[in-house]
């Protein structure tokens, strides 16, 4: 019958346990764990098999992204408040961690989408008619109209910025600054007097305790078209507002600016987007 009881090299120790000599020398090295036994002339070490307990502890609380110098403090002190006190923090840290993960991957299979349906959308230049449930969204004044000169992609970037540092000021996490939409009042849209400032992002119902407000662009009609070049953003708003005209529909609420897709290349320095026109109306 095997005696149990018989002491092991580091050799077998180490094979026993699937771990390193390397690893239990530097443990004996910082007082983490020392050998049963140590022979000072051969050098050789010596380890009881009931060490194994010790060191699934120091295994297991190093996974759990313990360091080995506070493993070694609580093991010197079995202070269980201090271990309490810790595993709630990583605990606490771990959820932070797990929750941006699933953001970004969403983010990740939004991107994957946008990439695979952007060959799908209708025809650039061409109204058609969608109705669109209810979006909540966070919406930002940058105080920059995004229409003020022709450079309408420069004036587009500084707005970004100031939408981007109104994130970080609300530790807003960096995967919603994406996909950053605008929106024109409707009594600009119906002057066609082309002046906006507010920037958006769409945002889901659970989310909406991360920003400081939050609002609903509620389910409606809307009279849409898609832009693959932002350049010609406003000659499509005219076209839209040409087609209200003659079909006799009525404007009912702000123009929306949506970027439905940002690829992840530029396009002569600037953001290859396409866009998604949408004027909520009436049929009178």
């Amino acid at each position: 019958m095997q005696d149990f009881s018989k002491k092991l090299t580091i050799g077998q120790f180490a094979r026993f346990n699937n771990i390193s000599e390397q690893t239990l020398r530097y443990y004996d090295q910082i007082g983490l764990l020392h050998p049963d036994e140590s022979n000072d002339k051969t050098g050789y070490r010596y380890y009881k098999i009931t060490q194994c307990a010790t060191l699934d502890i120091i295994t297991h609380m190093k996974s759990l992204g313990i360091p080995l110098k506070e493993i070694k403090t609580y093991l010197e002190t079995k202070d269980t408040a201090w271990l309490i006190s810790t595993l709630c923090s990583k605990y606490e840290i771990n959820a932070t961690h797990i929750a941006l993960l699933q953001e970004t991957q969403a983010i990740i299979k939004k991107r994957i989408s946008d990439c695979g349906s952007s060959a799908k959308l209708p025809r650039a230049g061409i109204p058609y008619i969608e109705v669109l449930p209810a979006r909540t969204i966070y919406k930002y004044d940058t105080k920059v109209n995004y229409y003020y000169n022709e450079d309408s992609a420069s004036n587009y970037e500084y707005m970004l910025r100031s939408f981007k540092d109104n994130l970080l000021n609300q530790n807003v996490p960096a995967i919603y600054f994406y996909n950053v939409s605008s929106i024109m009042s409707q009594k600009n849209l119906i002057n066609r007097n082309f002046i906006t400032t507010e920037l958006f992002v769409f945002i889901n119902e659970d989310d909406q305790e991360r920003f400081n407000t939050s609002e609903t662009v509620k389910a409606d009609t809307f009279l849409c078209m898609i832009c693959d070049d932002n350049s010609h953003e406003i000659l499509f708003i005219n076209r839209l507002l040409d087609e209200i005209h003659r079909q006799g529909y009525r404007i009912t609420g702000d123009y929306i600016c949506e970027v439905v897709s940002e690829f992840l290349s530029p396009k002569d320095d600037k953001r290859d987007m396409i866009l998604k026109l949408q004027i909520p109306i009436a049929f009178d």
